[in-house]
């Protein structure tokens, strides 16, 4: 929303880290836990997960009240779902499955006003403050191209091989869908898999050369500092529903006495 800092921006612009994290969770208590907690941003997955446009708008708002920076996951690159997602006020949109320079331009000239988009304009959006941005439209629509974030998934073969194309298309973070990688190489669930590893090190690799920010979805803190080792600028640290599964496995366990 207009005057709202997009801490993914700022701390990217910064040459910092952005961190953050991903949920298919519909529950806007999330963002308003991470944002306390001090993280970056909240992708609110819409790919996985059955969320209307009424739960995403109450977890963009719940993110943004605590100042974490709310990112769409989409289901798809039609520019209207993009255009809402960011007229509700999202900091950025995550699009999954990319795999061509083409698609990756698609959600840049969707994200973006004219001259670097096509985005269209509608000044009584959310994002817009509903109407009080009128007042200097001039500045809101120079706002709003400097705090959007556009963020490729790269999750097949496919992709990979288009990773050139895709890296020279003017988004601003390329990140690894490493368990659907691995699945797509024919390794099952495997994201820690050494070809998949090797290919995750060639995608940061390039990213870097391109002057594009490199990201990840890191399972552990260990494995958030690892790849924030290797340069990855953006990183989604696991999922609160991994997290809450994870630990009420171990307690139920421990509390019958089981090995855990």
């Amino acid at each position: 929303m207009i005057g709202s800092t997009n801490k993914v921006v700022a701390a990217l612009e910064g040459g910092g880290v952005a961190l953050g994290s991903l949920t298919l969770l519909q529950e806007p208590a999330i963002g308003e836990i991470l944002g306390q907690c001090g993280y970056d941003f909240l992708i609110i997955d819409t790919e996985h997960a059955g969320a209307d446009e009424q739960t995403v708008l109450a977890m963009v708002r719940g993110s943004q009240a605590v100042g974490l920076t709310p990112l769409v996951r989409l289901r798809n690159a039609d520019p209207k779902q993009i255009l809402w997602a960011l007229d509700t006020g999202a900091g950025g949109i995550v699009m999954p499955t990319v795999e061509s320079g083409e698609a990756a331009r698609a959600l840049v000239e969707a994200a973006y006003y004219p001259p670097r988009g096509r985005r269209t304009v509608c000044s009584a959006s959310r994002a817009a403050g509903h109407g009080t941005a009128r007042r200097d439209f001039g500045r809101y629509l120079e706002w709003a191209s400097a705090n959007v974030v556009t963020i490729a998934l790269v999750e097949t073969r496919r992709g990979m091989e288009a990773l050139d194309d895709i890296l020279s298309s003017g988004i601003d973070v390329v990140m690894l869908g490493r368990a659907d990688l691995s699945l797509d190489m024919g390794f099952g669930y495997a994201p820690w898999h050494p070809e998949v590893v090797a290919a995750s090190e060639l995608v940061v690799e390039k990213a870097l050369e391109a002057g594009v920010v490199p990201g990840v979805l890191a399972y552990s803190p260990a494995e958030a500092k690892e790849w924030m080792d290797r340069g990855v600028r953006f990183v989604a640290y696991s999922q609160p529903e991994m997290i809450l599964s994870d630990v009420y496995q171990r307690g139920i366990s421990e509390i019958r006495g089981e090995s855990v």
